[in-house]
């Protein structure tokens, strides 16, 4: 994200899905992404708030994880509109955003925390790390947890709220 491969004013339309946000530099993510969209082209990406479900389990995995490197910004930051108004600034017009809902279904509140320590890498890190080193400490981590994913599912459904950002490269 923060070195497209591509020539300047390549693309009618720039999408990201959850992508981007990872960039440890979100000032170069952005330009990266609108250099390579052309004039009047449609920029589009969708991220995760911070107080919605999947923010507020990076904000409950990064209490127990080493800090990031010094200028790293978390991802969730993306899921703020004033944010992302910010960091794109003058450089597009007509900016939208929505809110939507990713239905996810779910056995239990204790198998979607399984499944994230299966499938999601700074989780999959994070058990082994405490596994290791602090074993309390993971079953404190997997309470807090279970208590996040609790909130957000019903009925075998887990809510997955997300932020939908569109705007027009000036």
């Amino acid at each position: 994200a923060e070195s497209l491969p591509f020539p300047a004013d390549s693309f009618d339309v720039v999408v990201s899905q959850f992508g981007h946000m990872f960039a440890p530099r979100p000032d170069v993510a952005v330009s990266e992404m609108l250099r390579v969209l052309r004039p009047g082209g449609t920029i589009a990406f969708s991220t995760w708030p911070p107080e919605l479900f999947v923010g507020r389990l990076f904000a409950v995995t990064s209490k127990y994880m080493p800090p990031p490197p010094a200028g790293v910004a978390p991802p969730p930051l993306w899921g703020d509109p004033a944010v992302v108004r910010e960091r794109l600034g003058d450089r597009v017009r007509d900016l939208r955003f929505d809110r939507e809902t990713m239905i996810v279904p779910a056995l239990s509140v204790g198998h979607q925390r399984e499944s994230l320590e299966r499938s999601a890498g700074p989780v999959i890190r994070l058990v082994e790390m405490l596994r290791a080193s602090d074993p309390a400490a993971l079953d404190t981590y997997r309470r807090e947890c279970e208590a996040v994913i609790a909130e957000f599912l019903a009925d075998n459904t887990l809510r997955q709220g997300y932020l939908m950002t569109r705007a027009i490269k000036a």
